[in-house]
């Protein structure tokens, strides 16, 4: 390949570049903005300010790329399940296990752990086999 070959194969590959960026990633951001805006009105989401609705947008993004790419993954075998979107896609995992992770009581089952007793068991106690 001659050096003015190159030259112009560069050429069309930057050319191809540009229109790619120029009117394909707008058309996704778009589609993307659709999903996010669905999203929020499916899951009731209301966010205190933009810069907090932005921060959120990002990490919905992000799990949403997660959730494609293992959906991807199924698809050719490697995974026996697929993933979806749900109502924690907005959090980051730490936010979810944060959330998720601690224990929840009605205030009556407080109220009546409040009421009880511990019993305290010798260790030295022999249980005879049945």
């Amino acid at each position: 390949m001659s050096l003015l070959q190159k030259t112009a194969l560069k050429v069309v590959i930057a050319l191809c570049v540009l229109f790619i960026s120029t009117y394909c990633i707008p058309i996704l951001d778009k589609q993307l903005n659709n999903e996010w805006a669905l999203f929020k009105r499916d899951h009731r989401k209301q966010y205190h300010s933009i810069e907090e609705e932005n921060t959120r947008q990002a990490i919905w993004k992000a799990n949403l790329g997660k959730i494609q790419k293992h959906n991807d993954e199924a698809q050719s075998g490697m995974h026996t399940y697929t993933l979806a979107m749900n109502e924690f896609g907005d959090m980051t995992n730490e936010e979810f296990t944060k959330q998720m992770n601690g224990l929840k009581m009605s205030a009556k089952t407080e109220r009546s752990l409040r009421n009880t007793r511990a019993v305290l068991v010798q260790s030295d106690i022999v249980i005879p086999d049945a």
